[in-house]
């Protein structure tokens, strides 16, 4: 099955990721290696947890956010492909958000791969 066309991401999956993200609590955000990477080499100089997060929060809090439901991954929750900015770069996210609600996967956080239009 494809993923699905770009959508409005539910307020509610918005509101409880940006809220993990902002906490900048470990015990609640966990990253694939593979997306620490992509950001620190995006942002050698700025690769820290709180600047990643705090923009990828902040793209959340917008109240037309848009993203991709991404149905085929592996962990249970909902997952969302959207896109965020830092330093005026645009950049791809990844979130799931656990079945919980208080815990997340970030499973990327890089430069687009596949142009700056398609999510």
């Amino acid at each position: 099955m494809a993923n699905e066309d770009p959508v409005p991401i539910p307020r509610a999956w918005c509101d409880a990721v940006s809220k993990v993200l902002r906490s900048g609590d470990r015990k609640f955000i966990d990253t694939t290696g593979q997306s620490d990477r992509d950001w620190e080499a995006a942002f050698p100089d700025d690769a820290w947890d709180y600047v990643r997060f705090g923009a990828m929060a902040t793209a959340l809090e917008k109240t037309d956010v848009i993203g991709k439901h991404i149905r085929r991954m592996e962990e249970p929750g909902e997952t969302y492909a959207f896109w965020f900015h830092h330093r005026a770069v645009q950049l791809y996210g990844k979130i799931n958000l656990f079945p919980d609600g208080k815990i997340i996967l970030i499973y990327s956080s890089h430069t687009p791969r596949k142009g700056k239009e398609s999510l």
